[in-house]
């Protein structure tokens, strides 16, 4: 959405590391969500040459679990201790962080006092559900122009460059949830049983009060409890 709609910044593609274009004159924006593992080094990078800003996405962790990528059939793109980098060619390799380091790591940038403006933390459910609602706040909060309609993002993407988009589309916007398909409990189960700190992070993020719903999801049939 940034790519497409902000004003007077030079956005590098999505792999392509912050700290290789903070020497460049003017604004710059990264997307490349490891960047955030890079942390220390551009800051160092960006002291005495540019302000810091920092956006975070956020999503409901068991939506992560059990997000897919047509290139990988046989297994889930994320889990909590590690993550498949797929590239366009070659095999897909495990060998990026899972949902507990990054949650890890966001946490220790956001304690960080390089970032005047503080961190916005932005929820993907939130930014789906009204674009436009926070395009007007990422103005106010950052002092960005735009000149584009994030609420126009989703077409006009699709439009011109397929579905084949690592980006959210329009059956992710009619499925809120889709972690709770059947096809995806054992997955859910195995993740929460192997890795308990999960609990932590979906209350943490405020998807959930307490574990209550896996209490409830585990009683939903007999079949998943027995497998917990």
């Amino acid at each position: 959405m940034l790519q497409r709609t902000l004003t007077g910044f030079n956005i590098p593609g999505p792999e392509f590391p912050a700290r290789a274009v903070l020497h460049m004159p003017g604004n710059t924006c990264s997307r490349r969500a490891y960047d955030i593992f890079d942390f220390d080094r551009i800051v160092a990078a960006a002291e005495g040459r540019k302000r810091l800003d920092l956006i975070v996405t956020l999503r409901d962790p068991r939506d992560i679990l059990t997000a897919y990528d047509p290139r990988l059939p046989d297994d889930y793109v994320c889990a909590a201790d590690q993550s498949y980098f797929v590239a366009a060619q070659g095999a897909p390799q495990q060998i990026l962080p899972g949902i507990l380091q990054t949650h890890e790591q966001i946490a220790r940038a956001s304690r960080s006092e390089h970032l005047p403006q503080g961190v916005i933390f932005l929820k993907y459910e939130h930014l789906v559900a009204e674009p436009r609602r926070v395009q007007n706040l990422l103005a106010d909060c950052l002092e960005l122009e735009f000149h584009g309609d994030f609420g126009n993002f989703h077409p006009r993407e699709l439009e011109s460059y397929g579905h084949d988009l690592m980006a959210p589309t329009g059956p992710d916007i009619a499925r809120p949830q889709k972690w709770r398909a059947p096809h995806h409990r054992a997955r859910i189960v195995d993740q929460f049983t192997r890795f308990p700190a999960l609990h932590d992070i979906v209350v943490d993020l405020g998807y959930e009060q307490d574990t209550g719903w896996y209490d409830a999801y585990l009683a939903e049939t007999g079949e998943v409890a027995a497998t917990a």
